[in-house]
């Protein structure tokens, strides 16, 4: 069907002005010959011949009956409905599912769920009624709270924003019914107490006084909402692992930090000699806002930080890298150089910091170590770990000790040390590195 097939408006009913019979619903056979009714139609003496006793119909019959079908048409054609009416109820032993009619305000609609509902959606308790709620609009306002709980009228229930006001005196409930719904509940009332919104036989959540909040009914049990785009979890991998969203999840923000290497190992250091273990770098860090491709069973690695090098001396080991998916990747952090003994003064070249890729709002790469020195026994510098987005390393020790982790957060190069006049040391391991997802609405 086209839209220029649409039938044209009826302003006004057949036979508005002209001579009609008010049709009734019970038969008129026996009462009034010839007369129309709903119950009968036309009667079968409207079609007997006159010769035979026949009385022709009347001409004010078709204009009542046609009279209330074209006054019913028009009132359909200017948007209106019908609200609950007990006695068509019983007529027409109760309405179908998938009714939909005006409330008795008129400024909101009840949709049935089940079908031959004889029930008035309209209660003064919070039973369900297989009616529901739907675009209702305006406020409900409770006033006058102080200790005694309410229970609201489903009329009341139906609106989405619910305003409270009054001194509480202790912890109240707010009955609502059972539905699937979502409420603003703006809790304006005095007095350090709280009112708990909550079904007739369910659970609930408690409003302090001047707070507003948004709550979830599930059929059962009044549940905290969520506003869209509010966050409704943090997913925190510090091992690698599988994504799967949290059920309602629109967007997402994805964090990922690659591990740190691991310091250099030193050996050990003689008499006027000093041996430096550089620090590890930090790994690269990456951050995306996704709004798509991430339905589930997206494959996440988190890198472990490198170890370090051991006595020989030898180097640090790469930090390990992480990713979400293929897409987002923040590699490792180089290692730290090893060391052995030398005489002062000299230095260590510190190393870089792992890249990031794949990130639409950022890729930084992790922090290089510093550069080792030692311009005399008495005078040494080890190198520094290299400091991570979501991770700083110690300081190395002041003195003649060995490395300090790195011990902060995610993704930081180990601790470089140093030695003289006693035995090395194996150099610290970089830290871990993590993959943070947070699941907005």
């Amino acid at each position: 069907m086209q839209n220029s097939s649409q039938p044209k408006l009826i302003p006004t009913p057949f036979a508005d002005n002209g001579a009609r019979q008010n049709i009734p619903n019970e038969s008129q056979i026996g009462i009034t010959a010839g007369r129309a009714s709903y119950a009968d139609g036309f009667p079968p003496l409207t079609r007997t011949p006159l010769a035979a006793g026949g009385v022709p119909p009347f001409g004010t019959d078709f204009n009542g009956v046609l009279n209330d079908i074209t006054a019913a048409l028009r009132w359909s054609q200017s948007g209106a409905g019908y609200p609950f009416n007990a006695a068509f109820n019983t007529a027409i032993s109760g309405y179908p599912k998938g009714a939909r009619i005006p409330n008795s305000t008129l400024d909101g609609y009840w949709l049935n769920t089940t079908d031959g509902n004889t029930a008035n959606p309209e209660v003064t308790g919070a039973a369900t009624t297989g009616w529901v709620p739907a675009e209702n609009y305006g406020v409900t306002a409770i006033t006058g709270l102080s200790g005694s709980s309410v229970t609201l009228t489903t009329l009341q229930a139906a609106k989405e924003t619910i305003v409270l006001s009054g001194t509480l005196t202790s912890n109240v409930n707010l009955t609502v019914p059972a539905w699937i719904k979502q409420w603003k509940v703006i809790n304006n009332c005095n007095g350090n107490f709280s009112v708990t919104v909550k079904t007739p036989n369910g659970t609930g959540v408690a409003v302090p006084s001047q707070a507003t909040s948004i709550l979830s009914g599930d059929g059962v049990n009044i549940n905290p909402g969520v506003n869209p785009g509010a966050l409704i979890n943090m997913q925190l991998f510090t091992a690698s692992g599988t994504y799967t969203p949290t059920p309602g999840t629109k967007s997402i923000v994805v964090e990922v930090q690659g591990a740190g290497g691991g310091a250099g190992g030193i050996g050990g250091a003689g008499t006027g000699t000093v041996a430096i273990g550089n620090g590890g770098a930090a790994g690269g860090y990456a951050k995306s806002r996704l709004t798509s491709g991430f339905s589930g069973g997206i494959s996440i690695t988190v890198g472990t930080g490198g170890p370090g090098g051991n006595l020989a001396p030898t180097n640090g080991t790469l930090g390990g890298l992480s990713s979400f998916g293929s897409t987002i990747v923040a590699n490792g952090g180089d290692g730290g150089l090893g060391q052995n003994q030398a005489t002062p003064p000299y230095s260590v070249t510190g190393s870089l910091g792992g890249i990031a890729t794949g990130g639409n709002i950022v890729n930084m790469r992790g922090g290089a170590s510093s550069n080792g020195a030692a311009l005399s026994t008495g005078s040494v510098l080890p190198g520094i770990g290299g400091a991570a987005v979501l991770g700083l390393p110690v300081l190395s020790p002041a003195n003649n000790g060995a490395p300090v982790y790195a011990a902060f957060g995610y993704g930081a190069g180990g601790g470089g040390s140093y030695a003289f006049n006693r035995a090395g040391f194996s150099g610290g391991s970089g830290a871990n590195g993590v993959v943070i997802i947070w699941e907005y609405a």
